[in-house]
């Protein structure tokens, strides 16, 4: 998977994912390479040593789970996970668009009101 791709996945700037997994990469526990087609592109792999360790840790992710199900429900714990991918879904204004640039007018026009 490229690291654009994996940045996209989780909603956050390619350059901060880059930060997060240099520590994993150091740890063996993924290897980041220069794609071979584009020489700007970043391949990230999980290695051996990075599978065992997910494996072991799926008993701790399950424990977790489990105990926030059991705090705020199942269900609740459901509409929770569903409108936090909403939010993560949600198309947001980009710079420079319309939605944008008429928040920047209004408040010009709300200053000049003062």
């Amino acid at each position: 998977m490229t690291m654009a791709n994996l940045a996209n996945i989780m909603t956050m700037d390619r350059a901060t994912v880059g930060h997060n997994l240099r520590p994993l990469e150091r740890d063996g526990l993924l290897k980041i390479r220069v794609s071979e087609e584009d020489r700007r592109v970043r391949q990230v792999t999980i290695t051996d040593r990075g599978r065992e360790m997910l494996f072991a840790a799926h008993p701790a992710w399950q424990k977790a789970r489990a105990g926030f199900e059991s705090a705020f429900g199942v269900r609740e714990a459901g509409h929770l996970r569903e409108l936090m991918k909403r939010v993560i879904d949600a198309p947001l204004p980009e710079l420079g668009s319309e939605r944008t640039d008429a928040t920047a007018s209004a408040r010009r026009w709300r200053r000049k009101l003062k």
